[in-house]
Formats: C-alpha cells, structure tokens, sequence
C-alpha cells in the first residue's frame, strides 16, 4: 500500500483548487499566460469590471498563485509559478477531448 503524504498537504491542494475553481480567474490565468498585466489590462481582456479583477487577484495572491509587482502607481500581476499555467492548460484539453468524443451511456 501507498503512504500518503500528511492531511496538510491534501488540505492546502484543496485550497489551491478552490481558487482555481472559478470561471473569472481562469479567464485571469488566460490573459496572463503571456505576460504580465496591469488590473486595467486584464479587465479589458476579460470583460470582467475591474474591482471584480481586483478581488480575484487578491484571492489568487493569497494562495500565491500569481505575484504583484507594484511600478509608480500601477501594480502588474503575473503567474508566481508557470506549472499552474501548464494544469490548468492540461485541464482544458482533457475537457476539449472529452467533447470531441461521442458520450458513450454505460
């Protein structure tokens, strides 16, 4: 049998995946898969008002899923670590192939 790693670690990947777990900041991740942005960038790339952005931005920060670099008097978002970028990516195809198959009623 497999040893599992301690609760803690099953608990803070849960947390990880709460805050992926949402259209907006997925459409966040998106935007910054190229870059750095500014809120106002973002929002305008998404749709999403701005204090929406904001709010998901400081919920992502908090699990340092992206980071904030503050310039003058803008502040640039990025992703903290590009392997959050390459399974959210890697979720999406599964998704997208998981449509392009016919559903099969077991």
């Amino acid at each position: 049998m497999t040893d599992l790693p301690d609760d803690e670690l099953f608990e803070q990947h849960a947390q990880l995946c709460q805050v992926l777990c949402n259209a907006k900041r997925q459409k966040i991740l998106h935007v910054l898969r190229d870059g750095e942005r500014t809120v106002t960038e973002i929002a305008e790339a998404t749709g999403v008002p701005q204090p929406t952005v904001s709010q998901h931005l400081r919920k992502m920060r908090d699990r340092s899923v992206v980071t904030k670099r503050p310039e003058g008097n803008r502040s640039y978002y990025s992703i903290r670590d590009e392997r959050i970028l390459e399974a959210s990516m890697m979720l999406r195809e599964v998704l997208l192939d998981s449509t392009d198959r016919p559903q099969v009623n077991p």
